[in-house]
């Protein structure tokens, strides 16, 4: 065996091992997280002690990924047409509460989560892991007096998110040396500090937060903010937020093809969101939800718009009861001839889900909310008390044309003679359309069976800019337990 082939085998050796020990690592914390749950809760005189657990397992398959970019920016990286990998991940989670008093409870909570990606993904990562700490906070709880106010403390790791979702929700970073890209395992923000004051129906929040972002593209970011809500009843609530990033070294691409450095600091969010959802009276059936903000940043002359809505009815006396819903959405890209303005609208941290705001089905993972226009058409069926379909329709287009959608796509010269410059984006607004199909199997109170079908076929504007543009082809099969 010459040097080269040793050094091989000693490599191929060592990822086995390594992977073997991130796979006996979490076998290791399934078995104590599943003694755990036995108990669930454990009650003793004003001390109440919760055990959880969630677990999940994923296996994806793709053809022709980024529908032929890679091939055609990167030829030399001999990015592969198939990928096919497995994602797995635990969550074992401890809650505490203390009532101190009739009024005042002390609370706090913690957990670990270990995830993990078997094969190669579609950004060329695999064999890859991390067990870290999935959560650990503090709290101390008021309960509402006479008044009718209560107060609410928190701090520490904890999930944390407002409104519908759109804009802060996913504060942590998943995918590339954690694993689980697809399944976002990891959620909490890495430190919280909240301050929630209530009032019968309407809440007050003070926030600071610190995204728990990957080790290899953190960008420092911190935000302060604050938010106001009035809740009726479930389902139906309104509300409004405006926070401010007080540090962040995250850069903007603008158009033609430049970049803005430390583009993100300074930017300040104002949104306001809605949902109304009936049941019952004249509206049963219908529900109404939307998000829209505006961001801007003085530094760097910065003013961006984005938001969407949702429209859907169910039909509850139909088979199935049915439910159809329309979800359009624009969020602004930057416009080329204002060389001295950045209209690019940043997506941050939104839920990126086929149900909630990703921006098609495998395209989700080329769009991240910022120059896109959606649109959603969604249909949901209850086929049975344990089975449960649902089908997407999306329709992706460029809000503005030879703009950045995201870094590094389709740059590409432009012009003749000396008109000659580099551009990034596509020429013309048609991205893709995408159909996502799902099939949800309730095996029981505790156990989840997912499998879906995407097809993202690409529109004119990436097969201008694609040598051999094809139709991008994703499967999986899911499994969760929830204790």
């Amino acid at each position: 065996m010459d040097w080269e082939s040793a050094v091989g085998v000693s490599r191929t050796r060592a990822a086995v091992a390594i992977r073997a020990g991130r796979l006996a690592a979490l076998a290791a914390l399934t078995a104590v997280a599943a003694n755990a749950a036995a108990g669930e809760t454990v009650a003793k005189g004003r001390a109440k002690v919760t055990f959880g657990v969630e677990a999940g397992v994923q296996g994806s398959y793709g053809t022709w990924a980024f529908w032929g970019l890679g091939q055609t920016f990167a030829p030399d990286a001999d990015y592969p047409s198939t990928h096919n990998w497995l994602e797995t991940y635990l969550k074992p989670t401890l809650v505490a509460d203390y009532a101190a008093s009739d009024r005042v409870t002390l609370y706090g909570g913690g957990g670990l989560t270990g995830s993990a990606t078997i094969g190669t993904d579609y950004f060329e990562s695999g064999d890859t892991g991390a067990v870290l700490v999935g959560s650990g906070y503090v709290g101390l709880r008021l309960a509402p007096g006479e008044s009718g106010l209560g107060l609410d403390v928190s701090a520490g790791k904890q999930e944390y998110r407002i409104g519908n979702r759109l804009l802060l929700s996913t504060g942590g970073g998943n995918g590339f040396e954690r694993g689980g890209v697809t399944t976002f395992p990891h959620r909490a923000w890495g430190m919280t500090g909240i301050v929630r004051a209530s009032w019968r129906g309407l809440t007050v929040d003070g926030f600071y937060l610190e995204p728990d972002l990957l080790e290899s593209s953190d960008t420092g970011d911190r935000l302060l903010g604050a938010k106001a809500e009035w809740a009726k009843a479930p389902g139906q609530f309104v509300g409004a937020s405006y926070f401010e990033f007080v540090r962040s070294t995250a850069p903007y691409p603008q158009a033609p093809v430049s970049i803005v450095e430390n583009g993100r600091d300074g930017m300040g969010t104002l949104s306001a969101y809605w949902k109304l959802e009936r049941t019952q009276g004249a509206l049963a059936g219908w529900s109404f939800l939307g998000e829209v903000a505006r961001q801007s940043n003085g530094r760097i002359g910065m003013e961006a718009w984005g938001g969407g809505v949702e429209v859907g009815y169910r039909f509850q006396r139909a088979r199935w009861t049915p439910r159809l819903s329309y979800s359009p959405r624009y969020f602004s890209g930057d416009d080329p001839a204002t060389t001295d303005r950045l209209e690019r609208f940043d997506g941050l941290y939104w839920d990126g889900s086929p149900a909630t705001w990703s921006s098609g089905s495998n395209g989700a993972l080329a769009f991240y909310n910022s120059n896109v226009v959606v649109q959603r058409l969604r249909l949901e069926l209850v086929l049975s008390p344990r089975d449960l379909a649902n089908a997407y329709f999306f329709d992706v287009r460029a809000a503005e044309t030879n703009s950045p959608i995201q870094f590094g796509q389709a740059a590409r010269p432009s012009g003749g003679g000396s008109q000659v410059q580099i551009v990034a984006g596509v020429p013309e607004k048609p991205l893709s359309r995408d159909l996502y199909f799902e099939y949800v199997r309730v095996a029981s109170q505790h156990v989840f069976v997912t499998a879906g079908l995407a097809l993202s076929f690409p529109g004119d504007g990436l097969r201008a800019v694609t040598t051999e543009p094809h139709d991008w082809l994703g499967a999986l099969v899911n499994v969760t337990i929830k204790y």
